[in-house]
C-alpha cells in the first residue's frame, strides 16, 4: 500500500498463476483528501493498457469529468493527470504490454491516445455488467477475486501476442529505450516495416513511441536520485541522450514537466510524505 501526497490511498496486488503472465498488476485506489479541493496523481505511460472500474463519484482526468462505470485506459504517449477528492473509489487492472487488446478483444490501435474510452464502446466484453457484479460484492479481496475469475475466462478464449512481439518489447525493456530501431529489427532478423506494422497491430504504439516511453522513464527514475547542480545533464546522458535539449523535449511532450519542473514534484512530494514512493 502506499499514500502518495496528492492524498491517493493504493493497494496492488501482482496475480499468480498464468495471470501473472499477463496482468501489471490488480489495483484498488481511494482518495483521501483532508484539506480543501482536490490532488493531483500523475499516471504516466508504460506501454500497456488497462481497465478502470468506479465506485465513487465521477472521475476527472485531465481536468474532464468522467461519469460512468467503466472505461479502458489505451494506450498513451502521454502522463494522465488524475484529480483525487475524498469520494473517489477506482477498482483497475493495469495488463502487461501487448496483453491487454486480445483479453478485450480490440484492436490496440484503436484503443491507442483515445484516453478513457467508455465501457460501451467495446464490441466484445460486458464491462458494465462486470461493473454490476463487482458492485455487488464488498470489500477489495472478494472484488479483486471475482475479476480473476473473469480474466482467466477470457484469457482461456484469447489468442498469446506474437513471440516476435515479446522479444522485441524484451529486448527494448533491457536496454531502457536506447538502441536504434534498425539495430532492433536486426537482431530479431526481421525487416524495419514489419516490425512497424507487428507494434501497431499488437502494441497500439511504434517501436520509436515505446522506446520513448522507456526512456522517459528511466528519466524520472534518474531524476528521483539526481543530486547536484549538474545532476539533469547527468540524467540526460545516462538516459541515453545526446544533449540535454532533446531530453527536455522528450520528457515534456510525455509527462507535461520539464525535468526541472518534476524535480520540483518530486522534491515536493517528498516534503509532504518523507519515505513516500512518488510518481
Amino acid at each position: 500500500m502506499r499514500r502518495p501526497a496528492s492524498g491517493l490511498t493504493l493497494h496492488q496486488l501482482r496475480p499468480r498463476g498464468p495471470l501473472r503472465h499477463v496482468v501489471q498488476s490488480l489495483w484498488w485506489a481511494k482518495g483521501s483528501v483532508a484539506g480543501p479541493g482536490e490532488g493531483v496523481e500523475l499516471l504516466h505511460p508504460d506501454g500497456g493498457l488497462g481497465v478502470v472500474f468506479n465506485f465513487g463519484t465521477p472521475l476527472r482526468r485531465d481536468a474532464r469529468r468522467h461519469p460512468g462505470p467503466a472505461w479502458v485506459d489505451g494506450p498513451s504517449l502521454r502522463t494522465a493527470r488524475l484529480g483525487v477528492t475524498a469520494d473517489l473509489e477506482l477498482l483497475g487492472v493495469r495488463f502487461l504490454p501487448g496483453w491487454g487488446g486480445t483479453l478485450l478483444g480490440e484492436p490496440p490501435e484503436r484503443l491507442a491516445e483515445a484516453g478513457l474510452l467508455p465501457a460501451q464502446a467495446l464490441r466484445h466484453r460486458a464491462l458494465d455488467a462486470l461493473h454490476e457484479r463487482l458492485q455487488a460484492v464488498e470489500g477489495f479481496a472478494a472484488r479483486v477475486a471475482l475479476l480473476e475469475r473473469d480474466l482467466l475466462a477470457w484469457l482461456r478464449h484469447s489468442e498469446a501476442p506474437s513471440p516476435l512481439l515479446g522479444a522485441a518489447l524484451e529486448w527494448q525493456r533491457r536496454r531502457q529505450g536506447q538502441g536504434s530501431i534498425a539495430a532492433l529489427a536486426e537482431a530479431l532478423s526481421v525487416g524495419p516495416r514489419r516490425l512497424q506494422r507487428l507494434f501497431r497491430r499488437q502494441l497500439g504504439l511504434s517501436p520509436k513511441q515505446y522506446a520513448r516511453v522507456l526512456r522517459v522513464a528511466q528519466g524520472r527514475a534518474l531524476i528521483k536520485r539526481a543530486v547536484g547542480p549538474g545532476a539533469l545533464t547527468e540524467a540526460a546522458y545516462a538516459a541515453g541522450y545526446c544533449d540535454q535539449a532533446h531530453f527536455v523535449h522528450d520528457f515534456t511532450a510525455v509527462t507535461g514537466l520539464t525535468p526541472g519542473e518534476y524535480r520540483r514534484h518530486v522534491g515536493r512530494r517528498e516534503a509532504s510524505f518523507p519515505g513516500s514512493r512518488k510518481d
